[in-house]
């Protein structure tokens, strides 16, 4: 003899207190995740900063190189003060790049950057910029730009 039991047969899904559960799981999660994305994506803007400083130095070496004259890397506000961007200018006067503003970045170093024919700065002493966040309660670390005599730009982790 068999018995043969009925039992009502389970829908398939979730129910509304798993649902609720899983919920409350990756909202605690998110909260957690979020400082350390923001970090991440601040320190993501120094980098890209500092990375497009090197590459219009780099630029403006070998322009002047080419062109055989001075070239001038100036920041677009004129003072000492590289965030809100930079134009690369010629022997000529001529524009040859130009980098518009960074959001929640500062960027601090001289008032120009010469390089001469040769590809060297014209400065007698080591030139550095600091790329460092506007933010005040991030632990992101700056970037040291550095020009030396030889006109080479170097990056390294760290305050200037």
């Amino acid at each position: 003899m068999s018995i043969r039991r009925d039992l009502p047969r389970r829908l398939a899904g979730f129910t509304m207190i798993e649902l609720l559960v899983a919920m409350v799981i990756v909202g605690i999660l998110a909260s957690l995740a979020a400082p350390s994305f923001k970090d991440m994506m601040l320190d993501q803007r120094i980098k890209s900063a500092s990375f497009d400083i090197i590459a219009a130095l780099t630029l403006a070496r070998s322009e002047a190189i080419k062109q055989n004259g001075n070239v001038t890397l100036t920041p677009a506000s004129g003072s000492g003060e590289w965030a809100g961007g930079w134009t690369v200018t010629g022997p000529d006067a001529a524009v040859i790049g130009a980098q518009g503003t960074y959001a929640s970045i500062t960027i601090t170093g001289p008032a120009s950057i010469v390089y001469n024919r040769t590809g060297r700065s014209t400065s007698a002493t080591i030139v550095t910029l600091q790329v460092a966040t506007s933010v005040p309660s991030s632990t992101v670390s700056p970037r040291c730009l550095s020009v030396g005599v030889t006109g080479q730009p170097k990056s390294v982790k760290g305050n200037c």
